[in-house]
């Protein structure tokens, strides 16, 4: 498998500020961007600001066939250091669908996150992994344009684990190198 380009990251948040006019859509996608931005490069605290995320923020998670809901700052905070600390923070999407909405955002996508053999179950602790997985999320927003948590659904059917070669995987340094230059301050 050929190593994914992490600088498409973005994409789809990018192709759509090309065509949204409104500028409250435009902040909440420019809060999108940058977190994901923020998050992929192990920089998931510089999200909890106040000027992108509320005070109180809630997020309902569906994920690796699990349920649990994380309510407020020091459970969704855990979660990203959870990210952080295991290494699989360091993601790339594809075939993002994106909308945006006064309420806040939705979007689908294949998630390709980049593992190490330690957190994957039965993995070899020296291995470099690919994991797979189709996500549907849904964002609310705050009238400031601040995210207000998250709703996020895995169809875990469709997850795949898959072994790469060490020359395929992605590190934060990789992460870092190639995202660094898109990270911009939110807008006024």
């Amino acid at each position: 498998m050929a190593k994914l380009d992490i600088t498409t990251l973005t994409q789809a948040a990018d192709e759509l500020l090309q065509r949204v006019e409104n500028p409250h859509r435009r902040r909440i996608l420019e809060n999108y961007r940058r977190h994901a931005l923020l998050q992929v490069t192990g920089r998931w605290k510089q999200i909890f600001v106040p000027q992108m995320t509320v005070e109180h923020p809630v997020c309902y998670l569906n994920l690796n066939r699990t349920s649990a809901t994380l309510d407020g700052p020091d459970e969704v905070a855990a979660f990203y250091r959870t990210l952080a600390n295991s290494g699989t923070n360091v993601m790339v999407l594809q075939d993002e669908q994106l909308a945006v909405a006064d309420w806040g955002l939705a979007t689908e996508a294949t998630f390709n996150t980049y593992a190490r053999g330690h957190v994957i179950p039965d993995g070899d602790p020296e291995g470099y992994y690919l994991v797979r997985q189709r996500i549907a999320m849904h964002w609310p927003y705050d009238r400031r344009g601040r995210l207000v948590g998250g709703h996020f659904y895995e169809h875990a059917d469709l997850t795949e684990v898959r072994r790469i070669a060490e020359p395929d995987f992605i590190t934060v340094a990789d992460a870092r190198a190639g995202l660094d230059p898109l990270i911009r301050p939110l807008p006024g």
